[in-house]
């Protein structure tokens, strides 16, 4: 699966859930995995902490600071959702989402990681919030310009 890597951001329009909430704008999402057995790239919704800074303390999220090192890929402070599985299927066209080719740092991307792995195993995800989406339909959102509920 050349061309994406795990620390990238890509922007996109995903659904959020399996009642069909889908997003209206490109929202930043962090790649997390790459499952070349399963042909899936796993991907974080990232959210600005800016006027939500209480979603800092919630178990539920992780925080990204974009200073220490400086980062490319975010240019504020920002967190990462926890408690949701973004799964789309991998295919080449996937990279004409990157934001850039640069990464998350390496510490961070490792906490963030973790953070993520720790919160999947010792919380139950709601199978709502299990979202796969295959290449048609996240091609189909790239396209959309509503947002459906």
């Amino acid at each position: 699966m050349i061309g994406l890597e795990i620390g990238q951001v890509i922007s996109a329009k995903i659904r959020f859930n399996n009642s069909g909430l889908t997003s209206s704008v490109n929202h930043p999402y962090l790649v997390i995995g790459i499952h070349e057995d399963l042909g899936t790239v796993e991907i974080a919704q990232i959210d600005s902490l800016a006027g939500k800074e209480y979603k800092a303390a919630m178990k539920c999220n992780k925080v990204v600071y974009c200073d220490e090192p400086v980062e490319s890929v975010i240019d504020k402070d920002s967190y990462v959702q926890l408690d949701n599985t973004f799964q789309v299927e991998w295919y080449e066209g996937l990279c004409n989402y990157r934001r850039q080719t640069d990464k998350l740092s390496a510490k961070k991307l490792a906490e963030l990681i973790q953070a993520y792995r720790d919160y999947h195993s010792s919380h139950h995800i709601d199978e709502n919030k299990q979202v796969y989406m295959t290449k048609k339909e996240f091609e189909a959102l790239q396209k959309s310009d509503t947002c459906k509920n």
